[in-house]
């Protein structure tokens, strides 16, 4: 009884001060949403060119309701240097507030979606900390070319040490 009871506090403690967000309020943009069905939605942003960038997010959920994993997909080969820095801003968001990344960890994600994003048609992961990220150039069924990156973490969401997480 006494080693349920402390497994009870220390769970409680681990979850003391974690932090919620909406992944939908986290990524709006400018052009609005399209829900697509309750893990996957469409938002338009703008970017510092003007131009105007469809992302699509997609995620997978934990049996507590919490996002485990997160796609962001952009529906073109090749991205513009302003559409690209949308885009990894979007992905750097995510992490950080999500999948409570370190800020320390941002350039070392940019410079490696960048050189990622210099290269045709490829499926390639790498670790960053606790995080590890999918990046992926590839041709949907429907002939249309997409870049993607899928974010997953070791852990769980909303437990010490990932106490920030996101919900649907």
């Amino acid at each position: 009884m006494q080693r349920k009871t402390a497994l009870l506090i220390a769970l409680t403690l681990s979850t003391v001060g974690a932090k919620s967000t909406s992944l939908r309020s986290l990524m709006n943009g400018s052009g609005g949403q399209m829900t697509i069905n309750s893990n996957i939605f469409m938002v338009t942003k703008r970017t510092t060119a003007g131009n105007y960038l469809t992302l699509g997010v997609g995620n997978a959920v934990t049996s507590s309701g919490k996002v485990g994993t997160l796609n962001v997909l952009a529906f073109r080969e090749y991205l513009t240097p302003a559409e690209r820095d949308l885009f990894n801003t979007n992905v750097i968001r995510v992490a950080l507030t999500c999948f409570n990344l370190l800020p320390e960890r941002a350039p070392a994600i940019t410079a490696w979606l960048d050189r990622q994003s210099q290269s045709t048609f490829r499926k390639v992961a790498s670790g960053f900390g606790p995080m590890t990220l999918i990046f992926e150039r590839d041709l949907l069924e429907s002939g249309d070319f997409y870049t993607g990156v899928v974010l997953t973490r070791s852990g769980e969401p909303g437990v010490s040490p990932w106490k920030n997480y996101c919900t649907p």
